[in-house]
């Protein structure tokens, strides 16, 4: 009775350890529009816009598209973007702001109680 008492204990007091040290690994992303302090591109949303206006560029063969791309990224607590995805898109436009976005510099992070933070950011652009 000892025996099998002291090795649920021990059981325990393992899974716990490890839960713990689970836990403080799990990547929690706030959502843009519920962050204390909103990720800043340098230069602000208008610097932002530029940058991929003047890095977008479709081969002659794609015909451009007109509508709207709609992007998922996360800005994470070092201000590196990741994880771009495509929620809508428009021909192969959306594999072109892929590509663009993955040359972003760096952002001011988000912040949520004085701590960096991954944010997760959605938005539309718009080909006219």
């Amino acid at each position: 009775m000892k025996k099998s008492a002291l090795f649920l204990l021990s059981f325990m007091i393992i899974n716990l350890s490890f839960a713990k040290k689970l836990n403080s690994e799990v990547l929690i992303i706030i959502p843009y529009e519920q962050v204390e302090v909103k990720p800043m591109f340098p230069g602000g949303i208008n610097e932002f816009m530029k940058f991929v206006m003047n890095n977008f560029h479709l081969s002659e063969e794609d015909e451009l598209p007109t509508g709207t791309v709609h992007v998922s990224m996360i800005i994470d607590k070092n201000g590196n973007v990741g994880n771009v995805q495509i929620l809508r898109d428009l021909g192969n436009a959306g594999k072109e702001v892929k590509r663009v976005l993955a040359k972003c510099p760096k952002w001011q992070p988000g912040r949520m109680k004085g701590v960096n933070v991954d944010v997760e950011y959605n938005f539309p652009i718009t080909i006219k």
